[in-house]
């Protein structure tokens, strides 16, 4: 678990002392408007961030303990909560630190002059902080009537973009939405659960570096490709037709389900009770991310 713990002006001290290895000069300056947390990951302090609206962007900086983990994901959920706060045009994160290059490039920062710089989506300009998750990725297709796709809606027929944008976000990949979008409507992968609107899906992926296996058209195949991958789409039918949802595996029997339930948050199930459950005939089909 993921939290962010405000940083009292009578606690200054004793974190300057608890990151002392890690800060920045005027890293724990006050800010207007600014805000200065403490990231604790399962309980255990790992990191500190200072952010603050700048013209119409808003700068950040960030220090990571040593031997922290997850440091991509931790940026996410800084990121996503800079976000929320401010709804700026663009992120910069001043203070970069090189060992934390892949890091920064894995959540879509790049390398502007001395700085790395997050532009913010046009898309995410339209669509609601309830679309998102903590980490960023969508989990409410209900609220992106807005969002076009083909000649339809992404409220209507989206769910195949959501899922492989999503995956490419959870791969550290992360591609404009507006551009996966119109890359996948092209193909239209949303219609039916067989056939060959799956396949330029699953070919979309490989093109863009993604190591994808695909299971047969079952349950039980499926579950066995989700077990063996890092992350992935499922891809169901149900009353309302078919629907695409990507995952993450925690463990060798639990995913992490996004989108299933639109607005879920931390959807967590283990894989035979999600096949069970939700797919209404047991034909589901899992493309893997190896």
């Amino acid at each position: 678990m993921i939290t962010l713990e405000f940083v009292s002006k009578l606690r200054t001290e004793s974190v300057k002392e608890q990151f002392s290895s890690v800060l920045s000069e005027g890293m724990m300056d006050e800010k207007e408007n600014g805000m200065v947390r403490i990231v604790r990951h399962n309980g255990r302090a790992v990191c500190l961030f200072n952010a603050y609206p700048k013209y119409t962007g808003a700068v950040l900086d960030l220090a990571f303990l040593p031997d922290t983990d997850d440091k991509r994901k931790l940026l996410a959920v800084i990121t996503e909560r800079v976000v929320r706060k401010y709804h700026p045009e663009q992120i910069v994160i001043e203070n970069c630190r090189d060992d934390l290059t892949a890091v920064y490039e894995a959540n879509s920062y790049r390398k502007n002059g001395k700085y790395y710089v997050k532009q913010t989506e046009p898309w995410r300009k339209v669509l609601g902080d309830r679309v998102f998750d903590d980490e960023g990725f969508i989990i409410n297709q209900g609220l992106m009537k807005e969002i076009p796709f083909g000649w339809f809606d992404t409220q209507a027929k989206g769910c195949g973009w959501i899922a492989a944008w999503n995956i490419m976000k959870m791969n550290g990949k992360e591609t404009r939405m507006e551009i996966c979008a119109h890359d996948l409507e092209k193909h239209s992968p949303l219609g039916k659960m067989l056939g060959q609107n799956l396949f330029p899906l699953f070919a979309w992926l490989k093109k863009k570096g993604l190591n994808v296996h695909m299971s047969a058209p079952l349950n039980s195949a499926a579950a066995d490709v989700i077990r063996k991958s890092k992350n992935g789409i499922i891809l169901y039918n149900h009353a309302r037709g078919a629907h695409y949802v990507s995952y993450r595996v925690l463990n060798r029997n639990e995913i992490q389900i996004y989108n299933a339930v639109y607005g879920k948050r931390n959807h967590v199930m283990k894989i035979e009770d999600f096949l069970k459950k939700y797919p209404l005939f047991p034909t589901a089909v899992a493309i893997g991310v190896y």
